[in-house]
C-alpha cells in the first residue's frame, strides 16, 4: 500500500513540474524548433548515446567480474534491461534493478548491492565534484550554499554506507530482510583489497561519462541550430542536473532534471523553448534505447 501511495505521489509531482514548465514556455515555438531539427546531428547524438551506454555498462561489468565473469554480450542483456527499468521505476530504484536480474546468474543480492553501490558512489563523487565547481561558476551566493550542501550531503551519504555505523544503521532499517544482503561487506573488502585494477578501470570510464553526456548534449543542440556554447558550462549543467535528479520525488528524476536544466540554460542565453526541445529529444533517445534494450533481453532470453 505504501509503495502504491509513493508511486502516485511521485507521478503527481512529475505532472505538476511538467505543467509548470509548459506554462512558462511558448509550446508552439518549441514545436517549431522540433520540426526544423537537423537529422544528421541527431544521428551523431544517437551514435554517442549508444557508445556511452555500452562503455558505461562495461564499467559496471568490470566490478562484477571481481565475483564472477560474464561474457560482455550476455552481461549487456541484464544491463540494458536494468537501464530500461530505470527509466520508468519510481525514484532511483531503477538504477538498482540489475541487482535482481542478476540473481539468475548466481549473484547474491548482497554481492550485487555492494558492487552496484560502489559504482554509483564513484559516479556520484565524479559528477558531484563537477557540480560543486559549477555552483561556484553559475550560481549566485544564495544558491551557492544550497548547491554545495546538497552535493556534500549526497557524497557523505554514499560514503556513510561503507562505515561500520552505516552498515549497522542500514541493517536496522531493513530489519528481517538483512539476511538477503549477506555478503555485502565481504564483496566490498574483496574488491578493495584484491581488485584495485578493476576499480581503476571503472573510475577511468566514469571520468568519460560527463564528457560523453556533454557531447550528446552538444550534438542535440547543434541539431536544433544552437552552437558556440561553452563545453565547460554544458558539462557543469549536465552534472548539476544529474545530481538533483537523484532526489526521489519523481520517477527517475523526470521533470526535476528538465526544470533545473531549463533554469541553468537560461543563464547562458538558451531560451526555455529550445531547452525543452533539447530535453524532449534526449528523452526520445533514452526511451528508444530502453525499448530496444528490453526487446534485446526478451529476444535473447533462453526458453
Amino acid at each position: 500500500m505504501k509503495s502504491k501511495i509513493r508511486v502516485t505521489i511521485e507521478i503527481i509531482f512529475c505532472i505538476i513540474i511538467f505543467a509548470f514548465l509548459i506554462s512558462k514556455i511558448d509550446v508552439k515555438e518549441t514545436l517549431t524548433i522540433l520540426k526544423e531539427v537537423n537529422l544528421f546531428w541527431i544521428l551523431i547524438g544517437v551514435g554517442i548515446s549508444i557508445f556511452s551506454t555500452f562503455i558505461t555498462g562495461y564499467s559496471l561489468k568490470v566490478l562484477f567480474d571481481s565475483v564472477k565473469h560474464i561474457p560482455f554480450l550476455e552481461w549487456m542483456r541484464y544491463y540494458l534491461l536494468g537501464f530500461s527499468m530505470g527509466l520508468i521505476l519510481p525514484g532511483r530504484t531503477g538504477d538498482l534493478s540489475i541487482i535482481y536480474f542478476l540473481k539468475e546468474k548466481g549473484f547474491d543480492i548482497g554481492e550485487s548491492t555492494a558492487l552496484t553501490v560502489i559504482d554509483k558512489l564513484i559516479t556520484l563523487i565524479i559528477f558531484g565534484t563537477i557540480a560543486t565547481i559549477g555552483v561556484f561558476t553559475i550560481f549566485n551566493s544564495s544558491q551557492l550554499y544550497l548547491g554545495l550542501a546538497l552535493t556534500l550531503f549526497c557524497i557523505v551519504g554514499g560514503l556513510f554506507l561503507f562505515t561500520g555505523i552505516g552498515r549497522r544503521f542500514i541493517r536496522k532499517i531493513i530489519g528481517k530482510h538483512a539476511e538477503k544482503f549477506k555478503g555485502f561487506n565481504r564483496t566490498f573488502k574483496n574488491l578493495i583489497q584484491h581488485h584495485k585494477d578493476k576499480i581503476a578501470i571503472n573510475i577511468i570510464i566514469t571520468l568519460y561519462r560527463p564528457i560523453g553526456n556533454t557531447l550528446l548534449m552538444v550534438a542535440v543542440l547543434k541539431a536544433l541550430g544552437i552552437g558556440d556554447l561553452s563545453f565547460f558550462y554544458l558539462m557543469i549543467i549536465n552534472a548539476i542536473t544529474l545530481i538533483v535528479s537523484l532526489i526521489p520525488l519523481t520517477p527517475n528524476g523526470l521533470g526535476i532534471r528538465e526544470g533545473v536544466g531549463t533554469l541553468l540554460f537560461s543563464t547562458i542565453g538558451v531560451t526555455a523553448e529550445a531547452t525543452v526541445a533539447m530535453y524532449v529529444i534526449l528523452l526520445m533517445i533514452n526511451y528508444t534505447a530502453g525499448i530496444l534494450g528490453t526487446t534485446y533481453y526478451l529476444l535473447t532470453k533462453k526458453v
